[in-house]
């Protein structure tokens, strides 16, 4: 069937009857008809010309309320953090703007350096000894982070932490299926991972254990112990962190994580959809040669000048297919290279007021909410960073809705990711660009809302 192209009329309608279907339509059967690019070209008309069509198109777009023009209280792995405005600039030079993938060993120098610059800045940031050369988005960095635990250890049983998102969870499901590769959840205490419930689950068949910080929920885990107990029963510990927290909260380096992965958004990438964002991995020094992807090392040439070099390259391309640690065959060097000029402009001491910003803002955003009759935080008494989810005698869709109508993208309704005993719970986060203005507003119309049921 793979060598099977169909270019004819006759060929396709052999390909069709190969896996039963009759016309090229019924391919897209499983797409609902509303919405769907079919409904959309449909509403066109007979055609237009290019001036109309475009003025068409812009103002399809205008129904479109994005973070320009929405006050954004909501996170799930997306931020709407500050980004300088030279960021655009100095990325859209033609050095780095490319569609070029700097993987070959003919890379410019100055690309080159900047990849070391990037894993520099990223191991330092997450306390590790190195750092790869970025991968997709942080939810397939964390599951090649579990297939390094399986191929180290050759075990096969996986621990996820409840606390990490549920969209990542999944992704982590997909990397290992077919794998024989078992993997269980640990539910949290009051927003934490508890040592006596890792303790339980922990023995000799235990891959790794991974943990969040902060957690889905907002909360920051403790996990004082846990590297002791896993490395005693030959387990990894893998850490799945929010970058921009880590300016103040501990880091996996100082948890004793083998390997800590990220999702980069919050480090200068603008909200995008969903994406492309960028993936984070770090590892001790002894992974180095386990961790997919390729870094760029820093060396002397011949004549003892310094030069940057693709250390290592970890890809079928470049070694026996039976020895390559992942399929993994790009990066996203261009939003690796945007993070790292962020973080230079803002340096340690303007990220640290970043993310102090973000840890205040939504600590008072908590504070007004909670002071709302009929609105409650579901973990009062656990520590949290900037989430924190908040329950209520009504729909969280329903809130939602409300407040977008009136310009606000409030916090993330929850039962549709985890059941529908979360009705009225929902996920509020607030960065450090909230002005009081807006969350004034946000309260105010959280109270309306309520006091209209």
């Amino acid at each position: 069937m793979a060598d099977f192209i169909p270019h004819t009329p006759a060929e396709i309608r052999e390909m069709l009857s190969r896996i039963g279907l009759n016309e090229l339509s019924d391919l897209l059967s499983i797409y609902p008809e509303t919405g769907s690019g079919s409904s959309t070209l449909a509403a066109l008309g007979e055609g237009m010309d290019e001036r109309t069509l475009l003025r068409w198109f812009s103002g399809f777009a205008e129904k479109n309320l994005d973070a320009s023009k929405a006050v954004v209280f909501r996170g799930a792995g997306a931020y709407d953090h500050f980004i300088p405005s030279a960021t655009g600039a100095l990325i859209g030079r033609g050095e780095f703007l490319t569609s070029y993938t700097p993987y070959q060993p003919e890379a410019s120098q100055g690309l080159l350096q900047a990849i070391f610059e990037f894993q520099t800045a990223i191991s330092r940031l997450y306390g590790m000894d190195l750092s790869n050369a970025s991968l997709y988005d942080g939810a397939t960095a964390l599951a090649e982070a579990v297939l390094v635990a399986v191929r180290e250890t050759d075990r096969h049983r996986v621990v996820l932490s409840e606390g990490l998102d549920p969209s990542v969870r999944e992704v982590v499901h997909t990397y290992l299926e077919g794998l024989s590769v078992r993997i269980e959840t640990l539910p949290l205490e009051r927003g934490r991972t508890s040592l006596a419930r890792l303790r339980e689950v922990a023995g000799d068949d235990l891959a790794c254990f991974v943990g969040a910080t902060p957690t889905f929920f907002g909360t920051i885990d403790d996990f004082s112990g846990m590297a002791d107990l896993l490395h005693k029963a030959g387990s990894l510990f893998v850490i799945h962190a929010n970058p921009h927290t880590l300016a103040l909260l501990r880091t996996p380096g100082e948890w004793g994580a083998d390997i800590a992965t990220g999702e980069g958004q919050s480090l200068g990438l603008p909200l995008s959809s969903g994406g492309p964002y960028l993936g984070l991995m770090t590892a001790r020094k002894k992974f180095v040669r386990r961790i997919p992807g390729r870094l760029a090392g820093l060396t002397k040439d011949s004549e003892g000048r310094p030069c940057f070099v693709l250390t290592l390259q970890a890809r079928e391309q470049h070694i026996r297919r039976e020895k390559a640690n992942s399929n993994i065959c790009s990066n996203e060097t261009l939003l690796a290279i945007a993070s790292l000029v962020s973080l230079a402009l803002l340096g340690p001491g303007g990220l640290s007021r970043a993310a102090s910003g973000s840890f205040f803002n939504a600590h008072e955003l908590e504070r007004r909410l909670t002071g709302v009759p009929g609105v409650r935080n579901i973990f009062p008494e656990t520590p949290f960073f900037h989430e924190f989810v908040v329950e209520m005698e009504a729909p969280a869709k329903d809130l939602s809705r409300f407040l977008l109508d009136r310009g606000i993208l409030g916090g993330l309704p929850l039962s549709p990711l985890l059941g529908p005993e979360w009705s009225g719970r929902s996920l509020w986060c607030a960065t450090e660009i909230r002005t009081p203005a807006e969350i004034d507003r946000a309260v105010s119309l959280v109270r309306e809302f309520l006091g209209q049921r």
